[in-house]
């Protein structure tokens, strides 16, 4: 079966220091994927080739077999990619239903009706219609990061890519984003998510990989993956939950 998301051989660098040496990865349709890293690892910035938002150095990534490294980031969502952001950028003079519209129009590129229809059942869904009507800038960082991955998901993605979208809750708030996640899974989309909250990510994905000094020094069962000696060593000091 031919994976919806492939890294190939894949290389980036920002002068001395190589983010990405030579990565390969396949991602199936439908897989929840967690990567790790020690900060200044550059998981962000896999995220950021992923999206277009950076062209690698050499190698390519193919995206249901087509090779895309050539489109913008427009053009990745338009085909079915789409990613939430650590910092919640919302238009924050615009309201939560306004910010969700533009997502749907422009990103998924729906009529004013079926946008119309797909925000307000997306609102409904994330908890978020009550505040329809509030100017984005005035919500909780909790309804912040449920409005950023809204309107991730109104550009209607095949394969979501979450960065640390748990980071600055307490364990109580990322659990109610965590249920949305799971929504989100179980609904079939592919779910790549990069994350310190290491109880978050181990309640959504079904396999971890760990990004250390340019390559994945590992790749398999999250607990298994945790156990393992060097993986313990990077992440010294980090209590693991879950």
């Amino acid at each position: 079966m031919a994976a919806i998301l492939a890294l190939r051989a894949l290389t980036k660098s920002f002068g001395a220091i190589t983010i990405a040496r030579d990565l390969n990865l396949e991602i199936q349709e439908g897989e929840a994927v967690g990567i790790l890293g020690p900060n200044g690892a550059g998981k962000t910035t896999i995220l950021a080739l992923m999206t277009g938002a950076l062209r690698p150095d050499n190698g390519s990534i193919e995206y249901e077999g087509l090779d895309i490294r050539g489109m913008s980031v427009e053009e990745r969502c338009r085909l079915g990619m789409a990613r939430a952001f650590q910092i919640p950028q919302p238009f924050g003079g615009m309201t939560v239903f306004e910010n969700v519209m533009v997502a749907a129009r422009h990103g998924a590129g729906l009529n004013a009706k079926e946008a119309q229809a797909i925000s307000l059942e997306l609102l409904e869904r994330s908890g978020l219609l009550p505040f329809a009507n509030l100017a984005a800038g005035k919500l909780t960082l909790l309804n912040r990061k449920r409005l950023e991955l809204t309107r991730a998901l109104a550009t209607k993605p095949k394969v979501l890519l979450l960065d640390e979208i748990a980071g600055g809750l307490s364990q109580l708030e990322s659990e109610d984003l965590i249920n949305l996640i799971l929504q989100v899974k179980e609904s079939g989309v592919t779910i790549v998510w990069i994350e310190h909250v290491l109880h978050a990510l181990l309640s959504v994905v079904s396999r971890t990989l760990v990004l250390y000094q340019g390559n994945f020094i590992a790749d398999g069962d999250p607990h298994k993956v945790l156990a393992d000696p060097k993986v313990s060593e990077i992440y010294m000091g980090i209590e693991v939950d879950g």
